[in-house]
């Protein structure tokens, strides 16, 4: 993906309240988005920064649905 698209997206996640209240260093450990597609993706923080991947649908299935259904409340 490019880089301008995550960024565009982990914006919006941000702008919608998909982050963890679990913070590090006063920002959220896990920050979620959903593209155009319906692919759910995580961006994650550590010392280098956020690092973001799709979720996989065959072994974290549970949390996608739990991302899909709170991006279409916000």
């Amino acid at each position: 993906m490019p880089l301008k698209e995550a960024q565009r997206l982990f914006m919006e996640g941000v702008r919608r309240g998909m982050v963890s209240a679990f913070q590090i260093d006063d920002r959220p450990k896990y920050v979620w988005s959903v593209d155009e597609d319906g692919e759910v993706y995580e961006a994650k923080w550590d010392r280098d920064g956020y690092h973001g991947y799709r979720l996989d649908p065959s072994n974290e299935q549970h949390q996608r649905e739990y991302v899909l259904h709170a991006w279409k409340q916000r």
